[in-house]
Order: structure tokens, then sequence, then C-alpha cells
């Protein structure tokens, strides 16, 4: 294999690639339960809430007040974060959201302040309308930690479903003899190319 193919192969290990898309549905969770503090984890996703997380599914609705055709989660009182389980980077894709269980004192809807938290610094905002019954928000937010879904502004449970997003893979970064191998066959090819226009240059001017 020639130096230029060995630096080429190096170059491309650096490269990041995003894998399929993978996404949360909260169907390996048990309805109706709920569990009160801490984190869970469901679909390759961790979340963490500092009050109450509840599940709910068709067939167990219990005082969930909209019609469900899957297994949904709502936490209260708190915000929501959700991160990758093996602590990586993804895209956020959409999820799907609506008022959790309780009547919500009457409210139509309510709102929540979404914040994504982005490898090597900076976050991303926006504030979402939120009501019943579930409604499909898209994001195609790239390069996150996590993302926040806060406490709803005026009301008490928010509901997820369905959260789609894909995983960064980064492959390892080359150690310091794969870069000079790169240079040395980038400088060769160079080399080998002004060699050839040389003399093909030589060759039309005989």
């Amino acid at each position: 294999m020639s130096r230029v193919a060995l630096a080429l192969g190096a170059l491309m290990l650096a490269v990041p690639s995003a894998s399929n898309a993978a996404t949360v549905t909260f169907e390996d969770q048990p309805a109706f339960q709920c569990n009160f503090g801490g984190s869970n984890a469901s679909g390759g996703m961790t979340y963490t809430y500092g009050s109450a997380v509840c599940y709910y599914s068709n067939t167990d609705p219990a005082d969930f007040p909209s019609p469900l055709t899957s297994t949904v989660m709502a936490t209260g009182y708190t915000d929501t974060t959700f991160s990758l389980t093996d602590g990586g980077v993804f895209s956020l894709s959409s999820i799907d959201l609506a008022f959790g269980p309780f009547g919500h004192g009457g409210l139509p809807t309510d709102t929540t302040i979404v914040t994504g938290m982005l490898a090597g610094g900076g976050t991303l905002t926006t504030t979402l309308t939120v009501g019943f019954p579930f409604q499909s928000y898209s994001f195609n937010w790239d390069n996150l930690t996590s993302v926040t879904f806060g406490q709803l502004s005026r009301s008490e449970y928010l509901a997820f479903d369905n959260l789609t997003y894909s995983a960064t893979a980064t492959a390892a970064v080359p150690e310091p003899g794969t870069w000079a191998l790169m240079i040395m066959g980038f400088a060769a090819a160079s080399a080998a190319m002004r060699r050839r226009r040389t003399g093909r240059a030589v060759a039309l001017a005989a």
C-alpha cells in the first residue's frame, strides 16, 4: 500500500459520521408507574428529573387526560434533561409533546423553554407551546451533549413520546506518528505530480 493511500486512510479515521436514527418510545417502561426524583433510561437515552416521572399507556392510561395509542412518559414540576446513555454527541430530530395528567387548571396551552447544550460550549434555545393532544415538534439540532425541556410555565406535567435522534460517532484521532506519515504521503504525492508535469513539459518541448 502506498504512503498516499495510508495517509488518506488515516485522514478518514478523523471524519465524524452519524449513525442511523433511533427513537425513544418508552415502550420498555411499565405503565401505570411513577418514580420520584433521579433518572431513568430508555432507547439509548438517559433522562433526569427533579420531582416525578410517570408512565401511561393505551392499556393503562390512569389519569392521563387525552387518548393514547402507545406508552408515554410525563414529568412534573421540574426540568427534564435528555442525554445519550454513553455520554456521546447526538442530533435531535423531533419529539412529540403534550400536557401530562390532571386538568392543568383549565389552561388550553402552556409553554416550555427547550435548551440544547452544544459540544464544545454554547447553547441552542427555543420556546414551544404545548396542549392537548400530542403534537410533533421538529428540531434538527446537531452536535448536542444534552437537551433540557423546562418546567411548564403555569401548569404541572409535560408528557413526552417519540424522541427521534441520531448518535454521532467520531473515530479515533490519528496518533502523531500517523499525522507525520500523512504529511509525508501528501508531500510525496505532490512531488510526484510535479515530476509528471515537468516530464510532460520536456517531452512536448522536444
